[in-house]
């Protein structure tokens, strides 16, 4: 191979050398390798794994770049580990070629596995962070223009209660005389009872319309955090819930609305009491963390966590599984988060508890 100058590098793979043969074009390996070249400056990690002796026989300079700090390079075991853990190899090679997603610390990493014979695997990865984070957000704006799937659930959830107020009057009415005192209160307070729940609805309601134009500036989120969680400490310490914080020091400006994501808290909060309700020793952690040019805010708790089923329809207007709830909470999150340029993602496990992710633009005072 030509080098076009002094300054210019040949990459090789572990596979050089006579007598040895080229993994990729299966010809007698030369030493310098053209492929290598060409492979190590195109843009998407590749790694290439000889799974007879165990080892990376090749892995590019963004692969290298997209594991960097964790995983030294070429280090089989951690590799294999990440992306090969729950493979078969070589009895799922039918199904190897389905792209994969991980998430990998704060990224998400995308990739796609080859095997390409007995011995050599390639596997292609991508740093898909960016695009997930954007994905998110053309979810929430596909939500928010579902307005007719909303109004239908409005016109259901305040029909059911008013219907049931009717009814009751009505029968009221027409037996008043004979009704005795304590039957009249009955129904009253059946009539109460739903008139409550439209309350909350139309509460739930102002709030999807709140903060429409959020004013975001910079806000120093340890004096957030510590103003928020004054507001519920006394309720949270009557449930015995701990509230354990950690925020690090490279994350301490946000550019948000405070009003806006103060009700995004406490709605996360409110709904990670209701998880620990009947737990042993009910914890809520909070950590704040950068993530590239995001602030990451992080809600641990301990609870009773959700079902894969449940987990599907989180983010669907007036979806709940709480009989006081409206299910537009994570819908009012969700189109908060949106407006202030932000994500939500909730990961959960039934049984072992849920976490919150909430990904806001970092404040420029955190770059200086």
């Amino acid at each position: 191979m030509n080098n076009a100058g002094a300054n210019e590098q040949t990459v090789t793979c572990s596979h050089r050398g006579e007598g040895k043969s080229c993994p990729i074009s299966k010809t007698p390996c030369l030493g310098e390798c053209i492929y290598a070249n060409i492979l190590d400056d195109i843009n998407l990690g590749i790694i290439g794994f000889d799974i007879s002796k165990k080892e990376v026989f090749f892995q590019n300079k963004l692969a290298v770049e997209i594991f960097k700090g964790t995983i030294q390079p070429k280090d089989y075991e951690a590799l294999v580990s990440l992306l090969l853990s729950d493979i078969e190899i070589p009895f799922l090679a039918a199904t190897l070629m389905e792209p994969r997603t991980i998430r990998y610390g704060n990224k998400f990493i995308g990739y796609t596995i080859y095997l390409i014979s007995d011995t050599y695997l390639w596997v292609y990865v991508t740093d898909i962070t960016e695009k997930t984070r954007l994905q998110a957000i053309a979810e929430a704006v596909n939500t928010m223009d579902n307005l007719g799937y909303i109004f239908s659930g409005i016109r259901h959830e305040l029909g059911n209660p008013i219907n049931s107020i009717k009814t009751t009057l009505a029968v009221c009415k027409k037996n008043l005389a004979a009704y005795s005192k304590e039957a009249v209160n009955e129904f009253l307070d059946r009539m109460l009872s739903d008139i409550g729940r439209v309350e909350v609805l139309l509460k739930d309601l102002k709030n999807f319309s709140m903060y429409e134009n959020p004013e975001c500036r910079e806000v120093h989120i340890a004096s957030f955090m510590n103003n928020l969680l004054a507001m519920v400490e006394r309720d949270f310490s009557t449930h015995k819930i701990r509230i354990k914080t950690f925020y690090r020091p490279d994350a301490e400006y946000g550019l948000f609305d405070p009003r806006a994501l103060q009700h995004v808290m406490l709605n996360v909060l409110t709904n990670a009491s209701d998880a620990l309700q009947d737990i042993e020793s009910p914890e809520i952690m909070i950590s704040t963390l950068r993530s590239d040019s995001r602030l990451v805010i992080r809600i641990r708790d301990n609870g009773c966590g959700m079902p894969e089923e449940q987990k599907k329809h989180l983010f669907q207007p007036f979806s709940t599984t709480k009989s006081h709830g409206t299910g537009l909470g994570l819908v009012i999150i969700k189109k908060m988060m949106f407006k202030m340029n932000g994500t939500v993602e909730v990961e959960s496990q039934e049984g072992i508890g849920t976490i919150v992710i909430l990904s806001l633009p970092i404040s420029q005072s955190c770059n200086a």
